[in-house]
């Protein structure tokens, strides 16, 4: 476990801050100034319908390290869990840029696609494979869960 601890690591460190990125139209744009804790591909229901495609990329850093500028409209929905998640999108062309969950206010998930250079994502891992469409086979990584897994400071209750 520990190589796939310091693969983890060495993956995420490649994503180098600043982070940019921006819509479709160029209307709301964002700067990272961290690296990511985290990246995959969500396969779960809601962010399938979302997307309209079989699982969606992101890549969560703290919150205090995003920043963005422009208009974004929100939409709210609960999880499994209880928790509220808040996408936020472009309001003149609509693209989803960024989520934020109740479950935890100190991560911003922001959508990998929208990164000015796409080629810096470095993916680690795969959620909510329970859910992940039939006709795909999911991208390879490091960690596959089959629904969400606790966050590590939930993982020693």
């Amino acid at each position: 476990m520990n190589q796939a601890i310091e693969r983890l690591n060495r993956e995420l460190s490649a994503m180098s801050p600043p982070l940019e990125g921006s819509c479709l139209c160029g209307a709301v744009t964002y700067v990272v100034s961290a690296a990511p804790v985290w990246s995959g591909h969500c396969h779960c229901r809601a962010c399938q319908r979302l997307s309209g495609a079989p699982f969606v990329s992101a890549f969560s850093v703290p919150a205090e390290a995003f920043s963005y500028q422009g208009e974004v409209g929100e939409f709210q929905r609960p999880t499994a869990s209880g928790n509220l998640v808040t996408t936020y999108h472009c309001t003149a062309c609509g693209a989803r840029m960024f989520a934020k969950s109740t479950g935890n206010a100190a991560i911003v998930n922001v959508f990998a696609t929208t990164l000015r250079d796409p080629r810096m994502f470095r993916p680690v891992g795969n959620v909510y494979l329970s859910d992940a469409a039939n006709w795909i086979d999911p991208p390879p990584a490091l960690f596959n869960f089959q629904t969400m897994p606790p966050r590590a400071d939930e993982r020693s209750r």
